[in-house]
């Protein structure tokens, strides 16, 4: 039975964000933990792009069709794959990636024991896997550039932090704000539908990331342009995003904002409210005033937001100093991918 398991964590790691073989192979316990072998088989003849009905799934499969739908109807409840309701038609299915994915969607699956697994197959299998890519999936938004990221969107959720949830269950980080993660769009159907978050206003999402600036929290979204189905307000102490940074010292992990912190030395008093604010370490005290490690800015803002002289400014940075956006997600994707020597779409 464990081939079964082998083969779904080789589909997962065809996507270019990788699902990587460990020598404990604690990948393969996390699958078993997650997927009854018969999910485990129905998982493999999915899209990674394409969403299809149960109908089409099964013919691939050769199973019966309501069978099948309610299997992926389960999966999709359990977070492992995606599911598209429109309306008057039938439930349509995807495949997703590990991150972002099937991790996240365990929001409300969380135990002790899942997440020590987790956390055990981040430290062995992903932070190896993303030293493999120049390319950032991550982008700083920053202070209040993150209201135009939400002005595009008509639907609105906000779920839970799963970064800081894990951390929490596990007697360890902070307690900032724990139901910050930002959802919009057809995501708020899926995340809704499935418990894993709530729908709010606009009103609402603007006050929550207004309330994540003040609690020191940085916002990323996804590295193109346009529209963002999602926007995540970070710490430096629990989220995997910015731990690349801290931990691991992976500078190509998240893509800077176009913007960096500069200092006015004449107004700074030396407060260091800044220092404790920086969510990268980025602020040190040099004699009596601040300065900024330009090279580890990631130009969010919080330190500018908070500067009760304002001797702190964002700068805008030269466009050859600029890390690039790309221009949709697929193009994201797809650029990852070859920095792997990996193609997408897979199939």
């Amino acid at each position: 039975m464990a081939g079964i398991y082998e083969r779904v964590r080789e589909r997962l790691d065809q996507f270019p964000q990788g699902f990587p073989k460990t020598k404990s192979g604690v990948e393969l316990e996390i699958l078993k933990s997650l997927f009854s072998p018969e999910e485990a088989e129905v998982l493999l003849f999915l899209s990674p792009v394409l969403p299809q009905p149960a109908s089409a799934i099964a013919a691939k499969a050769g199973r019966k069709a309501e069978e099948t739908e309610e299997i992926l109807f389960r999966m999709s409840r359990k977070g492992l794959i995606f599911r598209l309701s429109p309306s008057g038609q039938p439930n349509l299915y995807f495949l997703v990636p590990w991150v972002v994915g099937i991790w996240e969607f365990q929001l409300k699956n969380l135990n002790p024991d899942n997440i020590k697994l987790f956390e055990k197959y981040f430290e062995e299998g992903m932070t190896e896997e993303r030293k493999k890519a120049k390319t950032a999936g991550f982008r700083v938004i920053p202070v209040e550039k993150e209201i135009q990221a939400i002005d595009s969107h008509s639907r609105f959720g906000v779920a839970e932090c799963i970064c800081r949830k894990e951390a929490r269950m596990l007697g360890k980080g902070c307690d900032k704000l724990l139901e910050a993660c930002m959802i919009f769009g057809l995501a708020v159907d899926y995340y809704v539908g499935n418990g894993f978050g709530r729908e709010i206003s606009q009103k609402e999402a603007r006050a929550i990331l207004n309330r994540a600036e003040e609690e020191g929290l940085v916002h990323c979204a996804a590295n193109h342009a346009g529209p963002k189905m999602a926007i995540c307000n970070c710490c430096g102490c629990c989220c995997k995003a910015l731990g690349y940074l801290n931990k691991y010292h992976i500078p190509t992990a998240v893509a800077q904002s176009n913007y960096y912190a500069g200092v006015n030395e004449e107004t700074c008093t030396g407060c260091e409210t800044c220092v404790d604010r920086c969510q990268v370490h980025a602020i040190q005290m040099e004699d009596d005033h601040v300065s900024v490690i330009k090279g580890k800015c990631i130009g969010c803002g919080l330190c500018i937001s908070s500067c009760p002289t304002g001797a702190l400014s964002l700068v805008h940075k030269k466009p050859e100093e600029a890390p690039p956006i790309f221009l949709d997600s697929m193009a994201l994707i797809q650029t990852i991918a070859k920095e792997k020597n990996k193609s997408f779409p897979f199939d």
